[in-house]
Formats: structure tokens, sequence, C-alpha cells
């Protein structure tokens, strides 16, 4: 499944983040600050930015927190999107390092990060419970995970809006932007086999993780999940 997974994502990788861009209204970037936002607060200094797709979410940290940054992602062609993402702006330090592997076996030592982030990545991992446990693994005591996922707004007229959205004109929209007409077809169909809310919370916990909670944005459209290692 991850050959599969990480072929798809290759063959969007050029048109990814116009997609997301449009496909959100723009509200990508405004629920990626507010992942960044909570990060600061946590003085984290070493973080893993675990299925990081082009980077974007990576480079935001860098740049708003000026942190040691580590991305990982399958996708070789993400991952080449991600380093050049750079390459335009004049940093200052150690930027973001990247590397392509699974969440399920990740390539670090015990206790290496302060913080794990996955941004609209958990949903396609291969075996969440084991990725769970690794980025368990790989965090220090007191470490923080934050996790932002696409969900199911509560509100019953939202909800149907949100859905015709979706479920029909999204797919479309992806498919005339990229040319791909599978991959945009996948990603309703991913978010709706995906846990939420409290269903989620619970996954979370019985890795062995507290403080576990979460924050929706945008009606339920978006969720931010957090939670501390012990």
């Amino acid at each position: 499944m991850s050959e599969r997974m990480a072929a798809m994502f290759d063959g969007i990788a050029a048109t990814y983040d116009k997609v997301n861009s449009i496909g959100s209204l723009g509200l990508d970037g405004y629920w990626r600050r507010r992942l960044v936002a909570r990060l600061g607060q946590s003085g984290a200094m070493r973080v893993l930015d675990a299925a990081c797709g082009t980077g974007v979410l990576s480079w935001m940290i860098f740049s708003k927190l000026k942190i040691k940054v580590i991305g990982l992602d399958i996708s070789t062609k993400m991952l080449q999107r991600a380093e050049k993402r750079g390459e335009s702006q004049k940093f200052s330090g150690e930027t973001p390092i990247f590397i392509e592997g699974r969440a399920e076996e990740l390539p670090f030592d015990d206790q290496s990060f302060d913080a794990v982030t996955i941004a609209f990545g958990i949903r396609n991992f291969e075996n969440r419970a084991v990725a769970l446990l690794e980025v368990y693994r790989v965090l220090k005591r007191g470490g923080s995970l934050s996790i932002l996922e696409f969900a199911t707004p509560r509100n019953p007229l939202w909800k149907f809006i949100f859905g015709i959205y979706f479920f029909h004109l999204l797919p479309l929209l992806g498919y005339v932007v990229s040319g791909k007409r599978n991959a945009y077809r996948y990603l309703p169909r991913s978010v709706g086999r995906f846990p939420q809310y409290e269903e989620f919370n619970k996954e979370i916990l019985d890795v062995g993780f507290s403080d576990v909670g979460y924050k929706a944005y945008t009606g339920g459209v978006a969720v931010l999940y957090s939670a501390i290692k012990k």
C-alpha cells in the first residue's frame, strides 16, 4: 500500500500546493498557522514533521520559530519540492532537512524530538496504530504531538454544504488543475474513513499519550489534535 500511496502523491506533487490553496479557499495556511502558534508555546527546539509532503508546514515552523526541523515523507517528488521551497529565500541558521521514509518505521533514536507534527497526512498511513507508537517512541518525555486533519462538520446544514463541495466539487477541481482524477477521488473517501473527534482522541490515548484534546476550525472542516508524551 505504501508504494501505491507514494506513487499517487508523486503524480500530484507538481500541483499539490495549488490545489490545496484553491480548494481550501486559502484556509489551509490559517490552519497550519494555528498549529505553529501552539507549537511555539511548547518550547520545542527539535521537531519532526511527519508526512511533510512539499514541506509547507516544515518551512513555516522553521521560519516562524527558528528551530530545527526534520521533514519525513514517502513521496520522492514531494520531498524534492520541499527541498526547493527554500532556494528562493535567504534563511540564516540550519534549514529543514528532508528524509524519505515511512512513519511506521521512523529512522530515529528513542526520545529524539521535542515535538512531532503531522498535517493532513495521518489518514494516509498504512498502519496508523504502529505509526503512533513510533511517534511516541521518538518523542522525549513531555514532548508534544500536534496533528491537523480534515473532519466532517457536526452542524447538519454545514455538513450538507461541506459534503456537496468536498465529495463533488473538490475532486473535479483537483482533476482540472492536476489532470489526476483518482487522487482527488481518494481524498474525500479517506476523510470519510478516518476516525474523528473523540474517536481519534481515543486512539491517541491508547498509545499512552496524556492531555489529549482537539480544537475544531472552520466549523469542523479541520481539527487540530494535541497530546503530550507522559
